[in-house]
């Protein structure tokens, strides 16, 4: 099965169209247009500004990302909806807080939050903070048909034909070399997509590696390496001032 992996940074440095040349993912916040989250005009305008490869990832406001019933979740909801339509997003993110527990109130809460977004071309993705075992919220992420985001480095990475990754600079581990991004590729393995998103500072290097990795014939056990979805032209020259 060849990969398609979705690479990008934690957050849009410069305009969108140069990072559109060294990314293929970005993670936008949904909710009232101010300080976080860009107006409908903008993300139309980002959606026609980069190649029709590039993916974005719609994150859900805190309104709907706390699950709770409500003006302000019903309000999130449809903040989300339209932030999707207009960037045509690949995923909508629900990143939930701590308060969000394994218990069966908040399970439930989970499922009719998830229930309300279609599910034709977009993705939900659950990225549980706080008390949740992996295997445990893996379960539940299968039962409601939706994908869990894990930390690739350090959990292992649920299986289906989609991988949402995160990989954080947390402790010791402020950069992922060659050697740690292969770990990382062969734990996501063949599948259909693959969205892995960079929190460190040097994410523009770490994505040029993986991009490597990613097509170079692999002999481990997992069989061969996916493509990657390239943004347009062979070659992106980036001056060191430009570096992430």
């Amino acid at each position: 099965m060849a990969t398609r992996f979705h690479i990008g940074a934690k957050t849009l440095r410069g305009d969108i169209a140069s990072y559109s040349k060294r990314f293929d993912l970005l993670e936008v916040a949904s909710g009232a247009p101010g300080a976080t989250a860009p107006t409908m005009a903008t993300l139309r305008k980002w959606r026609k500004s980069v190649p029709p490869h590039f993916a974005f990832s719609v994150l859900a406001a805190p309104g709907l990302a706390n699950l709770k019933p409500g003006e302000a979740l019903d309000r999130d909801v449809a903040f989300a909806i339209a932030a999707v339509d207009a960037l045509e997003a690949r995923v909508l993110l629900l990143q939930t807080p701590a308060e969000v527990t394994p218990s069966t109130l908040w399970r439930d809460r989970l499922a009719r939050a998830v229930e309300r977004f279609p599910r034709d071309v977009t993705h939900v993705v659950w990225e549980p903070r706080g008390l949740w075992e992996v295997d445990d919220a893996a379960v539940l992420a299968k039962k409601l048909g939706i994908v869990l985001a894990v930390d690739a480095a350090r959990d292992p990475v649920p299986l289906g034909p989609v991988a949402y990754v995160r990989l954080r600079a947390l402790g010791e581990t402020r950069s992922f070399g060659t050697s740690a991004l292969e770990r990382i590729e062969r734990a996501i393995g063949p599948r259909r997509d693959a969205f892995v998103v960079f929190e460190t500072d040097g994410a523009l290097a770490e994505c040029k590696v993986l991009r490597k990795l990613v097509q170079t014939p692999s002999t481990s056990d997992k069989g061969g390496l996916g493509r990657v979805v390239r943004p347009r032209g062979a070659t992106v020259t980036v001056r060191d001032d430009e570096q992430e």
